[in-house]
């Protein structure tokens, strides 16, 4: 479970986020400074205690203590949209308490989608061009095809865009990871005819 992002956050949600066996006599402190469970850094800074006086509940705000995906290795990937070409891309992506298929889908901000955007996966290096590639398509929708992982590691992408073979593609998307019911951070791709 996720806590709230806002508003009211009681002392007992975030013990009970913890999994504090022992929720009444525990101290904003404690939670706060990993006495009670060490606190999970997967969360974003913005959205975990900083473990340091004076401490506030709002530092709780958004926090999920079983959280799986941590950080993208970039935040972001610039394709060239010229039409006939082929862009790759390599990226990666930490994640704990892995388990299960690997949802992989986009959100489309802006623009309109023209060429076709893939990614192939691994736990121990970046793919290779020959690889195996799966089309991400936007929305949620069990991605998968058959590749999982378990337990805490890296996952290892390395993304295949084919521009359209005579349309410039101007669009702005959000792709997103899935695991284990759990979303991790997002990663911008912008693609752009130059």
């Amino acid at each position: 479970m996720t806590l709230t992002a806002s508003g009211q956050i009681t002392l007992g949600e975030i013990h009970a986020e913890l999994d504090d066996e022992n929720p009444i006599n525990g101290s904003l402190t404690g939670a706060s400074d990993g006495t009670v469970a060490t606190i999970n850094t997967t969360n974003a800074s913005a959205n975990r205690p900083d473990g340091s006086a004076p401490h506030s509940m709002s530092e709780f705000y958004s926090y999920n203590h079983d959280l799986a995906w941590g950080a993208w290795s970039s935040s972001s990937w610039t394709a060239d949209a010229t039409p006939g070409g082929t862009v790759y891309v390599n990226r990666s992506h930490t994640f704990t308490n892995g388990s299960g298929n690997v949802d992989i889908y986009g959100t489309l901000n802006s623009g309109t989608i023209r060429g076709t955007l893939r990614v192939a996966l691994s736990t121990s290096s970046f793919p290779n061009n020959s690889a195996t590639y799966h089309i991400i398509g936007l929305g949620t929708g069990n991605f998968g095809a058959g590749f999982s992982i378990s337990g805490s590691g890296t996952l290892y992408m390395r993304f295949k865009y084919s521009t359209h073979s005579s349309l410039i593609e101007s669009t702005n998307r959000t792709l997103n990871l899935k695991n284990n019911n759990q979303t991790g951070a997002n990663f911008t791709m912008v693609v752009s005819g130059f």
